[in-house]
């Protein structure tokens, strides 16, 4: 039985519900010990391992103020082998935890994009640290996709000399399930108050509806496919007028999508519709020029398309390579979601079993 010793800095949404499937695990070869657990403020390690249900109340109630640097110094310092450390937040104030990690020889497992697709120097920095033979090593299946295998078969494309020509996805949970409901009856705006109202937007619904995290995960997807690009060159066709944009508060907001923007999304929907289409939310990803282009924008898909059929807020990524020419590869399923993103992120954590590096201070 192989013992995988986990550092989970975020015990959020998603640090929560990978939290209960490690309590829940029935893996016969490898077993889980939680030897630290952090927050933006406190952090607690132990060497025999904390109560996976009860790991947050023992952070709160023993949890000693520290950076996340000095969460990772206190794991180091245990002496484990097959440390890890998993970033279940969002924040960037936890990226410089990733190349300190990885000094200490502590394998670092994400489901937070800020790194892979922020500073390209420092990304890179990480990736080469994580490259080292026989050293600690960098997983970030849910980046992209929660917990759909996105990641891995793009790599291994890349890894195996394939090239990535084109890539067409639907990677919004939340923009997935707005499209995937409009219809004649139920306005755009009708469909984001309901979204919102069940808990698949954030608090301001323009936080998703601006494309800033899809931009996020198809920045990811180029990198990987193997070319330096960053946020700033990801074209961004709006679907929200200015009205909607300027709005002070999110009252606001919704009455200017309600005047400014139901409307204009009704005709095309209805164009769409004429014309045996449907709308998807759209990033792209294309090399045919010679220069890698990437772009998000809502667009008018035949039914035979592959994103065409999708339901509820199910994700879809289309690759097409060199290998891959006239039959693309297509991945689809479920893409949002605490528990699916935890799912991601622990089999990531269960393909780090074989790596055996013992931590050290950096």
């Amino acid at each position: 039985m192989t013992t995988l010793n986990v550092l989970l800095a975020g015990p959020g949404l998603i640090g929560s519900a990978l939290l209960q499937q490690f309590a829940a695990s029935k893996c016969k070869n490898v077993s889980i010990r939680l030897v630290g657990i952090a927050n933006s403020k406190k952090f607690i390690t132990c060497a025999e391992g904390l109560d996976f249900l009860h790991a947050k109340d023992t952070l709160a109630a023993k949890g000693k103020e520290g950076s996340v640097i000095d969460f990772v110094n206190e794991g180091a310092k245990l002496g484990l082998s097959k440390t890890i450390f998993v970033d279940c937040t969002a924040s960037d104030a936890v990226s410089p935890a990733y190349a300190h990690a990885l000094k200490c020889n502590i394998s670092v497992v994400t489901a937070n994009k800020k790194v892979n697709s922020g500073d390209l120097a420092y990304r890179n920095e990480v990736m080469e640290l994580a490259h080292k033979p026989e050293g600690p090593r960098f997983r970030y299946e849910a980046n992209v996709g929660a917990g759909l295998p996105i990641i891995k078969p793009l790599n291994d494309f890349v890894a195996s000399g394939d090239q990535v020509v084109h890539i067409e996805a639907i990677l919004s949970g939340t923009l997935a399930f707005l499209f995937n409901n409009l219809t004649k009856d139920v306005l755009f705006s009708k469909v984001v108050k309901k979204a919102k109202e069940l808990g698949f937007t954030e608090p301001d619904p323009r936080d998703d509806l601006n494309g800033s995290d899809v931009a996020r995960k198809i920045v990811i997807l180029a990198r990987d496919s193997g070319y330096d690009v960053s946020l700033e060159d990801v074209e961004i066709v709006s679907i929200l007028p200015e009205s909607c944009i300027k709005a002070s508060n999110v009252d606001e907001f919704f009455a200017a999508l309600e005047k400014d923007c139901d409307s204009a999304i009704e005709q095309r929907r209805a164009k769409a519709e004429a014309n045996g289409e449907v709308l998807r939310f759209i990033a792209s990803f294309d090399t045919h020029s010679g220069t890698p282009k990437m772009r998000l924008e809502l667009l008018s898909v035949p039914l035979a398309h592959p994103a065409a059929g999708l339901s509820g807020s199910d994700n879809i990524c289309i690759m097409k390579t060199l290998r891959y020419d006239t039959n693309p590869c297509v991945i689809k399923g479920p893409g949002a979601g605490a528990a699916v993103t935890a799912a991601g992120v622990f089999g990531d954590i269960i393909s780090l079993q074989d790596v055996s590096v013992t931590p050290k201070a950096a």
